[in-house]
């Protein structure tokens, strides 16, 4: 189940809804997109952007921000080399530059689902004789510490109304205040529905107002 439901994902968001989201801005220029999935869906929405046609980025990128909530898929997915292989690449390299807007990813040490469980699992494919720990880093995932090797801010997940300095580019945002709840065997894998996740969501697409 685990590896069927990983391809689906990333076949679904780059085959379906990335050509999807081209034809939705080929009928409408002004089209703004905002991405925003959680767990396997966070792969979804992100291997979409590998899919986006050519004519959705031009003069700028129709998607406009993705939020990616306890992302499970691996958090070397946007670099350009990866740590423990110089001159490999992320599966998704160079999405980061397709989107006219931020990319943050919330994550939590007491995500059991991607602390222990996405790691094993993956790792599970490969032979590495490294220690446990290090192949927990190399495997690891979006969900338990954040985009990796893509040069990403790290603040912690704000209080609503609370202003935020997104820009362009990878942020992570910090939840290991906020997303606390569940216990064995995915801890708190689901524990997203919260006020800050909402305002930092909205925040990265623009839409919220910081009163002064």
């Amino acid at each position: 189940t685990y590896w069927q439901m990983k391809k689906r994902a990333g076949t679904v968001g780059q085959n379906g809804l990335g050509p999807l989201i081209g034809k939705l801005a080929a009928t409408q220029s002004s089209l703004r997109v905002h991405l925003m999935g959680h767990s396997f869906g966070a792969r979804l929405v992100s291997f979409a952007i590998k899919g986006l046609p050519a004519d959705a980025l031009k003069p700028a990128s129709t998607l406009k921000s993705v939020s990616l909530l306890q992302g499970a898929f691996s958090h070397f997915a946007f670099t350009d080399s990866l740590p423990m292989h110089p001159g490999q690449q992320g599966a998704l390299a160079g999405a980061l530059q397709r989107i006219d807007g931020p990319l943050v990813a919330t994550y939590s040490v007491h995500d059991m689902a991607v602390g222990w469980l996405y790691p094993m699992a993956s790792l599970a494919s490969g032979d590495n004789a490294s220690a446990l720990q290090d192949q927990l880093y190399e495997w690891g995932a979006m969900g338990h510490d954040g985009a990796q090797a893509v040069h990403a801010t790290d603040v912690p997940i704000a209080t609503v109304g609370q202003k935020y300095a997104f820009g362009t580019g990878a942020c992570n945002l910090n939840g290991n205040n906020i997303i606390v709840q569940g216990g064995p065997p995915s801890g708190a894998h689901g524990d997203i529905f919260h006020p800050e996740i909402a305002w930092a969501v909205l925040t990265a697409a623009g839409v919220t107002k910081v009163s002064s």
